[in-house]
C-alpha cells in the first residue's frame, strides 16, 4: 500500500532544514536581543478561541474536529488569540511587559499554491502591557531588522485601522457592516466593497498610499472627523519613532489585515517578484483581545513571519545561506582501529561536529563519503599514529595533510 504525504504538507529533507534552521536562528537573534523570550502554545485549542475575534476568513479554513468526548477542538490557524488565552491562564501575574515570540506550524483548510500551504510556519512576537508609540515602533523595528539581518529587499507598508473604523463611526456606519466593509478591503474586492457602502470618503482614505503627502492629504480628507483624527495622530506619533530609529516605510492607509481583532497600528511587508503571495509580514496593535478572554484590559501589539514566505523570498533574490559543514569524519583504518576512532571521536564533539564511518567501509571510500557530504576534514587513525598519540588530519579542499597530536586536535579543528 503507497501512503503519500496528505495535500498542502510538505516535507523537508537535511539540507532544507538546516537552511530553515539558519534563517529561525537569525531571526531569533533579533527578538533575543531585545529580551523576548520563547514561549509554546497547543497545536490544538478549543475552537471557539479563534471564532470569537479572528474572523470569518480563518473561521471558514479551520481545521474543527471533536475528541472522543465531544469537545470541539480544532488546529491552531493562528497564534495571537492562543499567546491572549495563555496569558489569561498562566501569565497574568507576571511583571509587564512581557515580551514574547514563538515558532510554531499552523493549520487552514486553504487551496494549496505556491506560497500557501494547509500547514505553514509562523515566527512571531506579542508585545504585551504597554500602550504606546514606543512599543509599537519597537515591534516593527523586529520585524524591519530581522529581514535586514537575512539581506531582503523588501516594502514595509503602515497604516492604521483606527483611521478607517474611525471614519465609519463618524459616518454612522454600524459595527455589523463595517466587518464588511474591513473584509471586502482586505480581499481587495472593490466591486464588493461598492455595492456595501456608497461613501467617497471611504475609498478616497483606503487609497491613500504611498511616501510623500499622505499624511496632509489624510488631514484634509477627514476635517471634521473627530475619531479618525485621533487615530490619525496616534499613527504620527509611531512614525516619529520610526523615522527617529531610521526605519524605512511606505504609508498606506489601506491596510486593515484579515484578522478581526486588530485596533490601532496596523503594518504588512511585502516581496515584490513572490506573486500573489508576496506578503511575509503582517501585524498591528490590538488592544481588546486579552480582555475577551479574561476580563483584564491589557493592551498588546505584535506580527507574525510567514516562516515559509521568508524562505521564497530568499530564494528568489538568491541569498546565499551559508553552507553547513561537518567538521571531520573519523576514518579508522582498519577494524582493529575502531575502538580508538570512536574513543577519538567521543573527545571531539564537545562544540564540534564529528562524522565517524559506522558502515565497517576501507578508507578509500570513507574518503570518498567525506567528500560527498562536504566535510571539511578526514581524521585518520592508524595503529602506526597511535603510538606517537597522534592522527593524521587531511584536508578535502586542498588534499593537504598532516600529523596531529590528539591531544592538541580539538583545538587545532576549532582554529581552523
Amino acid at each position: 500500500m503507497k501512503v503519500k504525504k496528505p495535500r498542502g504538507t510538505r516535507d523537508f529533507p537535511p539540507d532544507e532544514i538546516e537552511d530553515r534552521e539558519y534563517v529561525e536562528d537569525s531571526i531569533e537573534e533579533v527578538f533575543r536581543s531585545h529580551n523576548y523570550r520563547r514561549i509554546q502554545t497547543p497545536t490544538f485549542e478549543h475552537a471557539d478561541l479563534f471564532q470569537l475575534k479572528s474572523g470569518e476568513e480563518i473561521a471558514e479554513h479551520m481545521y474543527v474536529f471533536e475528541d472522543k468526548s465531544g469537545r470541539r477542538l480544532c488546529l491552531r490557524p493562528e497564534a495571537t488569540a492562543s499567546v491572549c488565552r495563555m496569558y489569561s491562564e498562566e501569565l497574568r501575574d507576571s511583571r509587564l511587559p512581557l515580551r514574547l515570540y514563538y515558532f510554531c506550524p499552523m493549520f487552514r483548510y486553504e487551496r494549496p499554491q505556491k506560497g500557501r500551504y494547509r500547514e505553514f510556519w509562523h515566527l512571531g512576537v506579542e508585545l504585551i502591557g504597554p500602550k504606546g508609540p514606543e512599543a509599537d515602533a519597537e515591534v516593527i523595528s523586529l520585524a524591519y531588522d530581522s529581514l535586514k539581518k537575512l539581506g531582503l529587499e523588501f516594502t514595509l507598508e503602515v497604516g492604521h485601522i483606527g483611521i478607517l473604523r474611525g471614519l465609519m463611526d463618524d459616518l454612522g456606519i454600524e459595527e455589523k457592516l463595517q466587518g464588511r466593509v474591513i473584509a471586502c478591503i482586505d480581499k481587495d474586492d472593490i466591486e464588493q466593497l461598492k455595492e456595501i457602502v456608497d461613501e467617497k470618503a471611504i475609498f478616497d482614505l483606503i487609497g491613500l498610499k504611498g511616501m510623500t503627502g499622505i499624511i496632509q492629504k489624510a488631514d484634509e480628507l477627514l476635517r471634521g472627523h473627530k475619531k479618525a483624527r485621533e487615530a490619525l495622530s496616534e499613527l504620527k506619533e509611531v512614525l516619529g519613532w520610526l523615522d527617529y530609529m531610521n526605519i524605512e516605510y511606505a504609508l498606506n492607509l489601506g491596510i486593515v489585515r484579515g484578522l478581526e481583532y486588530y485596533t490601532a497600528v496596523v503594518f504588512e511587508v511585502r516581496v515584490h517578484g513572490l506573486g500573489a503571495q508576496n506578503q511575509v509580514c503582517g501585524g498591528g496593535r490590538y488592544d481588546n483581545l486579552i480582555e475577551l478572554f479574561s476580563g483584564l484590559k491589557i493592551p498588546a501589539v505584535g506580527f507574525a513571519f510567514g516562516f515559509d514566505r521568508v524562505m521564497n523570498a530568499l530564494e528568489l533574490q538568491e541569498i546565499k545561506i551559508p553552507e553547513r559543514r561537518v567538521d571531520a569524519v573519523i576514518a579508522p583504518v582498519n577494524a582493529s582501529m575502531r575502538e580508538d576512532a570512536l574513543r577519538i571521536a567521543s573527545s571531539l564533539r564537545d562544540g564540534l561536529i564529528i562524522d565517524m564511518d559506522v558502515m565497517n567501509r576501507k578508507l578509500d571510500k570513507i574518503l570518498q563519503y567525506a567528500g560527498d557530504i562536504h566535510a571539511r576534514y578526514v581524521l585518520i587513525v592508524g595503529s602506526e599514529d597511535l603510538k606517537e598519540e597522534k592522527a593524521t588530519l587531511r584536508d578535502l579542499d586542498t588534499g593537504k595533510q598532516e600529523k596531529i597530536k590528539i591531544t592538541e586536535l580539538k583545538e587545532k579543528l576549532r582554529e581552523l
